[in-house]
């Protein structure tokens, strides 16, 4: 079905706001010329998740960079049929390179679109591309543009594409060329232009390699940023660490201080009192002596009244 097919081309390239209002009119049209089957067949489109619109945005927007993915996934399992570990061991590599800067762009290509995404649908994005560097099913619905839920893979049995395409029927396997992403329209060289043809094919070679090289050098300084930016967080907490203990030390020497200049006035009342238990100790021994000579005098003014009485 042609009509549905086209339909389906014109409502998955829409903004997710604006999608259900054109399904319903442009069933409602297909209604109204007299194919109820069709209006009925572009009424049951799904709208698509977040994760499977930016899929769809990246394949409509940016070709280029799913054509690497999608090709760089076959090369990996091209490697793996073949068992040349030390090729899987490097397109592995790659591919995980490649993987976070697509979840970069994605986010950014939404931005773009004004509709920003969260941390965790780009991931439904990367879980995805992953999913279609694995499977080569999955790498045609990826690039279909009609995306209606994200992939999901485990590496070892097929990707289930069960309800995650919008029409199933439309979307064909990928051609060889398809995943080299040579420019679409252009006729093979004709004779005499097999050298012009070669150059050509080499220019697009080194610019491929060369935008990879960029993608990978992006991802390595975002690397870096990202662990410059924790480790300088790590810096600002050990130094407000280290000030919090200096202060808290400064707190407790002052506390010192306080409690050393008590002890020294302490000392200086102690001392005043040991002057003062002096003094009164010696006026208590002269009156001490004062009162024995008091008392012997009485005795002998007693004896000497009792003698004369």
């Amino acid at each position: 079905m042609a009509q549905k097919a086209q339909a389906v081309t014109d409502l998955y390239a829409l903004l997710p706001e604006a999608f259900t209002a054109a399904r319903n009119q442009r069933a409602g049209e297909a209604a109204k010329a007299g194919d109820k089957e069709l209006g009925k067949s572009i009424r049951s489109l799904p709208k698509p998740s977040a994760g499977a619109w930016l899929v769809n945005m990246l394949a409509l927007h940016r070709p280029e960079l799913m054509s690497e993915a999608l090709a760089l996934g076959a090369a990996l399992r091209e490697a793996q049929a073949d068992m040349d570990q030390q090729q899987l061991r490097q397109l592995s590599g790659e591919r995980q390179r490649l993987l976070r800067s697509a979840a970069r762009e994605a986010r950014s290509l939404a931005e773009d679109l004004g509709r920003p995404v969260s941390p965790a649908v780009a991931a439904e994005v990367e879980q995805t591309l992953w999913a279609a560097m694995t499977d080569a099913d999955a790498a045609a619905a990826a690039a279909s543009g009609q995306l209606v839920r994200t992939l999901e893979a485990n590496g070892w049995e097929p990707v289930t594409l069960d309800g995650a395409l919008a029409d199933p029927d439309s979307v064909k396997p990928l051609a060889p060329g398809q995943l080299r992403g040579p420019a679409p329209g252009k006729a093979p060289p004709g004779k005499g232009a097999s050298e012009k043809a070669a150059s050509a094919a080499g220019q697009e070679k080194k610019r491929a390699e060369t935008a990879r090289a960029l993608r990978a050098a992006r991802t390595t300084l975002a690397d870096a940023q990202r662990d410059a930016a924790g480790a300088e967080e790590a810096l600002q907490r050990a130094q407000a660490e280290v000030n919090s203990i200096a202060d808290t030390r400064d707190e407790l020497t002052d506390e010192i201080d306080e409690l050393r200049e008590r002890i020294r006035g302490l000392e200086r009342e102690v001392a005043a009192v040991d002057r003062r238990a002096g003094t009164a100790e010696r006026a208590r021994d002269t009156a001490r002596r004062t009162a024995r000579a008091a008392r012997r005098a009485v005795e002998r003014a007693q004896a000497k009244v009792e003698d004369l009485g």
